[in-house]
């Protein structure tokens, strides 16, 4: 089979080896994935798998893209040469015990009216043929299974429920899931397990791998095996996986301050939760990693130290012990014990002082960062909060006020200032017409996997508005639809910055928190250094974009 190469924007690398599902194919892409990661290349930081695709996660700091593809390209012909003996060689079988119908499955009886066919006729055509799971994505440990028998295929829900429980398993055409987390859903649901699909605090997070088979095993509601002991769900086999306690908070660490005001979002960040997306993870991270690592400088911080980021309005603290902070990101009035105070330099804040920061006029997002860095546990290797997992930061949830935020160790403030002169980190030039609030905002971008050039040219001929809901995961916008170049695709790895255009044409702009796989054409990319300035676009911002050369 032929590979295809194409960047998915400057740090990733995209390799297709075909259009369909086929557990030929899944077989290679599992193979060259597990050979890419225990290769060692230095920059490399995941391989991450999809049905028919994977893709090569880099730091373009440490290693090329060309020397990347070179070197997939030869493993790719070595491990072809074996792929008859590739199959299914280190999947495990994962028996999943389901209670369907009644209040766990409360869409079995429809469907039997539907279909026409008994619900015990249903849930023998469900259970009886294993799933092979070929790839995680959407949610964290969400499994991608092989599909059904054809006689139960069910069409969606016309709208779908607020709250699908976690555990639930559903059928959504042809296609068979169970949903790890409480969350919305339109498939259809038959039954429910209650093993813990996914838990962060674990040695091994996710119960679930690609090329792992699922055997769906009904049960009555007083099996042991739908109710497994609290703290210890059954895994392959009946194992039961160890759990990592967190990172203790940072050595040393002490109350710094007390949230009175948590402004409109705020939240704890730092640079991100790499080396998990092959589970469905999210990077998260700062949403503006420039703007975020200028304030950790800005007070003699480590880059990369947890900090606080900001959304439209500016939060109100009470320090508990003398602090030096700092303040980047969009430009926001600041108030100590209600003087105004510059910002453009590290700031002491006394103890017992409350230091408050406003509404910001422009831009989105502002960041603060204490000396000593900011304590919390690490989730996963990162202090961010990712708020749709409910893990990571301050206990998976935004600051609220009488919150507690406790600092590590710094120096005197005396000694930091000489450090940081004022003026010495300019601002860099793309982020000149997001802060001054004047004109269209211009995002370079690259041309992405479904990147044909006319979709490039009616993208980049548009003015386009942020609209209101818009978050985190991804910005929405007003204005031209690209008629004819949207639509869905064999589902396959995303980043933050793709641009996906959904049948309808309207792009969509996936951001910090955004899934890792998805299912729309990804017609663009934005180069890296846009990132930041598009975590700075508020409601009603004005974007335009531009093509650049792939790097």
């Amino acid at each position: 089979m032929e590979a295809a190469f194409c960047p998915l924007g400057d740090g990733a690398l995209l390799v297709t080896l075909g259009q369909e599902v086929s557990e030929e194919i899944n077989d290679l892409v599992l193979a060259a994935c597990s050979a890419l990661e225990e290769s060692r290349v230095p920059g490399i930081i995941e391989a991450q798998p999809a049905y028919s695709s994977f893709c090569v996660h880099f730091d373009r700091s440490r290693v090329r893209a060309s020397y990347i593809e070179g070197f997939t390209r030869e493993l790719l012909r070595r491990l072809a040469g074996s792929l008859p003996g590739l199959a299914r060689r280190s999947g495990r079988l994962v028996q999943v015990p389901v209670l369907y119908g009644g209040e766990e499955g409360p869409d079995l009886q429809w469907a039997s009216e539907r279909l026409g066919m008994s619900p015990e006729t249903i849930v023998k055509l469900h259970s009886g043929r294993d799933y092979r799971v070929y790839m995680l994505g959407f949610t964290p440990g969400f499994p991608y299974l092989g599909g059904i028998d054809e006689r139960i295929a069910l069409e969606r829900l016309p709208e779908p429920r607020k709250r699908v429980p976690a555990g639930s398993v559903g059928i959504a055409g042809n296609q068979t899931g169970i949903y790890p987390w409480d969350s919305p859903g339109g498939w259809r649901i038959i039954g429910r397990t209650r093993l813990e699909l996914f838990s962060p605090l674990r040695d091994d997070p996710s119960l679930l791998h690609p090329g792992d088979t699922i055997r769906l095993v009904p049960v009555d509601r007083d099996d042991r095996r739908f109710n497994p002991p609290a703290n210890a769900p059954e895994t392959a086999h009946g194992q039961t996986p160890g759990h990592a306690n967190p990172a203790p908070l940072a050595p040393h660490s002490v109350p710094g301050f007390t949230i009175e005001n948590p402004g409109f979002l705020t939240l704890v960040v730092d640079g991100g939760r790499h080396g998990y997306r092959k589970l469905g993870v999210p990077v998260s991270g700062a949403a503006d990693l420039v703007s975020y690592k200028r304030a950790n400088m800005m007070c003699g911080n480590p880059p990369y130290s947890p900090a606080l980021e900001m959304t439209l309005l500016g939060a109100r603290i009470r320090a508990e012990t003398s602090l030096t902070v700092s303040i980047a990101g969009a430009p926001a009035p600041a108030f100590l014990n209600g003087d105004p105070v510059d910002t453009t330099s590290p700031l002491l804040v006394p103890k017992g002082s409350v230091l408050e920061i406003g509404s910001m006029p422009t831009g989105c997002r502002a960041y603060l960062a204490v000396a000593g860095g900011i304590s919390v546990e690490k989730v996963m290797g990162s202090a961010s909060t990712y708020l749709r997992g409910r893990f990571g930061g301050f206990a998976g949830r935004p600051l609220r006020a009488g919150d507690v935020v406790r600092v590590g160790p710094s120096a005197e403030h005396e000694e930091i200032l000489p450090r940081v002169p004022a003026g010495s980190m300019p601002l860099p030039e793309e982020y000149q017409s997001v802060f001054s609030g004047t004109g269209e905002v211009v995002l370079g971008i690259i041309p992405g996997p479904e990147g044909h050039p006319d979709a490039l040219r009616a993208l980049c001929g548009g003015v386009y508005s942020v609209r209101p809901e818009s978050d985190r995961m991804g910005l929405r916008f007003d204005g031209p639809t690209l008629a004819g170049f949207g639509g869905d695709i064999l589902s396959s790895p995303v980043v933050p910055g793709t641009i996906q255009v959904p049948s309808d044409g309207s792009p969509l702009l996936l951001t910090a928190d955004a899934q890792t796989t998805g299912g729309y054409k990804r017609i663009a990319v934005l180069e890296s250094k846009y990132l930041g300035v598009a975590g700075q676009l508020r409601p009603g911002a004005k974007v335009r974009f531009a093509v650049r050369r792939p790097v």
